[in-house]
Formats: structure tokens, sequence, C-alpha cells
């Protein structure tokens, strides 16, 4: 089990993973714990994948090989576009076909603009943008999905988070998932970025453990609060105007 969150940022882009690797031996899933599923890659890129692990070390190659003019092409999805075609003309040239297991996220820039590109499905790039701005890939994706909305509604109600709140969003969705999936879904947290340097050109780096854990000092101090609102509310010792809870009729 796996699970992948990314944000498309006001001011760059936020990938996050757990640390579960499966690889295939003979037909069977091998699970590998603390393994690394999100990079900073050289050329101003973050790539991530969700899926089988040597499959997703090709695209990161691909994705971390420089190719002539990508940068210079007329529209941002031209360049994920080109790295699907090769992908999947790769996988079929050794024998993998149809069977796919692999979704990834790649952040890059174009023109001077931060972009995002989920690849899913049969490799099949996809853009995020300002009105569809954040995305999670892999099997973790059914108890992170409903949990990315909510995070969502509650702290981007005015569109996309910057890059502070994103990388707090999305390690909250993956502490999420991986407390709710005990044995499937495995930390550490990781997560990395792209953003403007103080030179103004676009960085990427991978946030450090210290880092992270800031964030999840954070994200428990945000249920301790809900907890003391909800315990307020049920005694009364609130000191501001909460709305009370409704009551039930049994009968």
């Amino acid at each position: 089990m796996t699970v992948v969150v990314t944000f498309l940022c006001t001011d760059g882009v936020v990938v996050a993973a757990d640390s579960m690797l499966t690889s295939s031996m003979g037909g069977l899933p091998v699970a590998h714990h603390t393994g690394k599923k999100v990079f900073a890659l050289e050329g101003r890129k973050v790539f991530a994948f969700a899926g089988d692990h040597g499959l997703g070390a090709r695209f990161r190659i691909e994705a971390d090989t420089p190719h002539a003019g990508a940068h210079a092409m007329d529209r941002a999805i031209d360049y994920p576009l080109m790295l699907a075609e090769r992908m999947i003309g790769q996988f079929c040239q050794t024998g993998i076909g149809d069977t796919m297991n692999l979704n990834t996220v790649l952040a890059y820039e174009h023109g001077g603009v931060h972009q995002c590109c989920i690849f899913e499905g049969r490799i099949q790039p996809r853009l995020l943008d300002r009105n569809h701005f954040y995305g999670s890939l892999g099997s973790g994706i059914l108890s992170a999905d409903p949990f990315l909305r909510f995070l969502v509604d509650v702290f981007c109600r005015n569109g996309p988070p910057n890059v502070r709140e994103g990388v707090f969003l999305a390690a909250w969705a993956i502490d999420h998932v991986i407390r709710t999936n005990p044995g499937g879904v495995a930390g550490p947290i990781r997560v990395a970025t792209l953003e403007r340097a103080r030179k103004g050109e676009f960085a990427a780096r991978e946030l450090r453990e210290a880092e992270i854990d800031e964030h999840r000092r954070v994200i428990d101090d945000a249920c301790d609060s809900l907890h003391d609102w909800m315990h307020g509310i049920q005694t009364g010792a609130t000191t501001w105007d909460a709305p009370p809870l409704p009551e039930f009729d049994d009968g």
C-alpha cells in the first residue's frame, strides 16, 4: 500500500508520500519499509511515484534526464506528454505491456511558472490548475481523498494554499493515511517542494526530517485544539461564542 499527495500552491508545488515501497517478485508484491518515493531532481523538478518500485525508478531516470528543448515547448502539457510517450514506448518494448502498475507526479517549471502534472491510469498526464489544485495517488487514495477534501474545505476556502500551508496539509493527509492504515502504509513522511529561491529562480529541495517533525507537532496541536473546542462546548467552558451542538430527538 502506498500514498502520494500533491498541492499546486500559489508560489510553488508540494509533493509528499509515505515510505512503503512495493516491488514484484514472481508476480507477487513484496513490500519494503522506510523506502523513498519523493525526489528533488536536477533541473528544478520534483518527482514522486506510487506503484512498482522498479518502474518508478525507470520513470525517475527519464524525468531526471535533460531533454533538448523541453522547457522551450509551446505548452506546459507538451513536456509531460513527451515523457508519457517515452515511458509507454519503453515499457512496451521491454515486455510490460498494459500491466503498468505505476502512477507518478512531476513538478517542473515552464515559462517561469510552476507546474504540477499527475500521470494516472496508463501514464496519462493531467496538469493541476487553480480549480483542481490537489490530488493523491496510490492504493491509499481511498483514505487520502476524503480527508484531503475535508482539509481543503476548512483551510483553502479562498483557493490554493501557499507552499508552507501546502506542506502542512500534505503532511497531515499522509499522517492520517498512516494512522488509519497501520501496516499498509509506513512512515517516515517524506516531502519535497518546488519554489522560488532568493534569487528568484525556482529550486527543488527535499525537506529535512526536523522540518517535517515541526509540521507534525502543529498537526498534533490542531487536533488538541479541536478536542478542547469540543470539550468546551460540552462543559460550557468556552470563552467565545461557539455554536451549540445540535440535539436529536430519540423519539
